[in-house]
């Protein structure tokens, strides 16, 4: 009795406090952890804030502070993956709104986590009552960002597990509708069940440096309606992944009835598997597409429900039981038996709280959720398009080289046997820069003929003309003479311009004895036909006397004139 009296501080043993000392002004009074001592009187003495120092060892609260830089990494990691969404082409981050959403609202939930980092203030109102989010603007802000981002990433989870479902067991692809429906059930739900929380149960420092939900009508307006959507999420995905399964064992089963079938049947495995093969590749296409946002989806689901059940176990703890109360006055003597030396009741405080490891656990695994949103959801390609994106935004863009023209030639090519005749006429030409030419002036140009253009001597017109054939066997149909162009008629027409005098009156050829751009193929063979200049005679015919065939060209007489001819 002497011992504790010494250690007496206001009336009560360390480390208590007296009740009476700080009045209800603010915070969570129910939170304190008060009870009447007989020794000193019956006094209500009260353990200080914050509880989680004296029921766990002394480096615990260095690994919980640990736990919020982790946050600030995971909180980098979304905040990059958003902005590649944002800033990059789809074909690097290939992005989705069930994706950019479900990664914001990852983002909100560890907001919450790294909110009172800003404020480095005590998390106590006074010494024996912590704050809440009426007397802490640093409690509100991270208990809504909590709640409000834990609400948004489960309905997402939610949305993007039907998502798959329809995708995989009902062969629907999800459009506008369910995009719209999406968007207004995954943010308007938090929203609403978030205001719930707050207006009816509220939030306060329980554990950790971040604020949560008090225990108070907690699992009727928080965890209970979050927990059946999380179920729903497992149970839809339970389903997906039972038909997966189903899909694959009746393939095997289909084919080896099909095999068992195969001496009867000869035909019976290509027609009695198709079906089981095609649902199966189907099946085997989805989840080689979404097999990221499925571990996703199982990661968080796993954390939210162990979250869920850790503070339904720690809310269970802090009950005014009559076990809760057995429980804490065995530890609270211990205590004050040992001098206030917590280290040596630890075993007794564990039978108070969560576990130290489970406890931890949970804070780390909410943490990683940042950094698992970019290894999963994003992929290697995005730091190429950062690459490229930077590159192109600190390297001058080449010149591109620009095409003119069907007879411009490009900037870096210093041969000008493309160019046109008329632009190169005093030089040189090779044969090839001979011919291209003749071709594209025979195609392109509409001008009439000039001196200037390569011509052909006609040894039966005793005239240089341009060579113009007409028949399709010489020069190929892009090659063609147009109707319309002034090459497609000759300076002069064989039929009526070969003239001859008689009794000194002009008078026009009645027959005309042969057309110099014409080749008629029936003329070797027969018939009366015309003699064309421009066909070898020796080699159609392989006469050896091709004399006798010439000799049936006609003859001209000696005042024939022709007309039209470029002087």
């Amino acid at each position: 009795m002497s011992t504790l009296a010494a250690s007496l501080v206001d009336g009560c043993p360390r480390p208590l406090l007296p009740e009476a000392n700080y009045p209800e002004l603010g915070g969570d009074t129910n939170a304190r952890f008060c009870v009447p001592i007989a020794a000193v009187g019956g006094t209500s003495c009260c353990l200080p804030c914050p509880k989680q120092h004296y029921v766990y060892p002394d480096n615990f609260q260095n690994l919980v502070h640990a736990t919020t830089y982790v946050n600030v990494v995971g909180i980098g990691c979304c905040a990059f993956l958003l902005l590649s969404f944002a800033v990059l082409p789809v074909e690097y981050t290939r992005r989705h709104y069930l994706s950019v959403c479900l990664t914001f609202a990852i983002l909100l939930m560890q907001m919450s986590f790294v909110i009172p980092l800003g404020n480095q203030k005590t998390q106590c109102f006074d010494k024996i009552t912590p704050h809440d989010m009426y007397s802490s603007i640093n409690c509100a802000l991270s208990g809504a960002f909590l709640l409000g981002g834990g609400w948004s990433t489960v309905m997402w989870v939610f949305l993007r597990t039907l998502s798959l479902h329809l995708q995989i067991c009902w062969q629907a692809v999800p459009g506008r509708r369910f995009f719209l429906t999406s968007q207004a059930a995954g943010w308007s739900v938090p929203v609403v069940f978030l205001a719930v929380a707050l207006s009816v149960t509220g939030v306060s420092f329980r554990f950790g440096e971040s604020c949560h939900i008090n225990s108070k009508n907690g699992l009727q307006t928080f965890w209970g309606p979050l927990l059946a959507v999380a179920a729903a999420s497992i149970v839809t995905q339970s389903i997906t992944f039972g038909y997966c399964i189903q899909v694959y064992l009746r393939s095997l089963l289909e084919e080896k009835q099909t095999t068992e079938l195969s001496s009867h049947l000869p035909y019976a495995n290509s027609i009695r598997t198709v079906s089981a093969a095609q649902a199966l590749r189907r099946v085997q296409r989805v989840v080689a597409l979404q097999w990221r946002g499925i571990f996703v989806v199982i990661i968080i689901l796993v954390d939210v429900v162990f979250f869920a059940t850790v503070f339904l176990q720690f809310d269970g703890t802090t009950e005014k039981t009559p076990e809760n109360i057995r429980a804490g006055i065995e530890w609270l003597t211990c205590v004050l038996e040992k001098n206030g030396d917590k280290n040596k009741c630890l075993d007794l405080a564990a039978t108070l709280v969560v576990p130290e490891a489970t406890a931890l656990a949970v804070l780390f695994l909410l943490s990683f959720n940042g950094i698992w949103a970019l290894i999963l959801l994003g992929n290697y390609k995005i730091f190429t398009g950062w690459f490229h994106l930077f590159r192109d935004l600190f390297t001058k863009p080449k010149p591109n080289d620009e095409f003119v023209s069907y007879n411009a030639r490009r900037v870096s090519e210093p041969d000008a046997s493309y160019e046109m005749l008329d632009s190169i006429k005093n030089k040189t030409l090779s044969t090839a820069t001979t011919n291209i030419t003749k071709t594209s002036s025979i195609i392109k140009s509409p001008e009439p003929l000039s001196l200037s253009m390569p011509r052909e001597y006609n040894p039966s017109t005793f005239s240089a003309q341009l060579r113009t054939r007409a028949d399709s066997d010489v020069y190929p149909p892009s090659v063609r003479l147009r109707s319309d162009s002034s090459f497609s008629s000759p300076p002069y027409t064989p039929f009526k311009d070969i003239t001859s005098v008689t009794g000194g009156s002009p008078q026009v050829a009645t027959g005309a004895p042969f057309s110099p751009y014409r080749d008629s193929p029936s003329s070797l063979h027969g018939g009366n036909n015309q003699f064309s200049p421009y066909r070898d005679i020796r080699a159609e015919t392989e006469a050896t006397d091709y004399m006798s065939v010439y000799s049936q060209a006609p003859k001209y007489p000696p005042d024939a004139k022709i007309v039209g001819l470029a002087s």
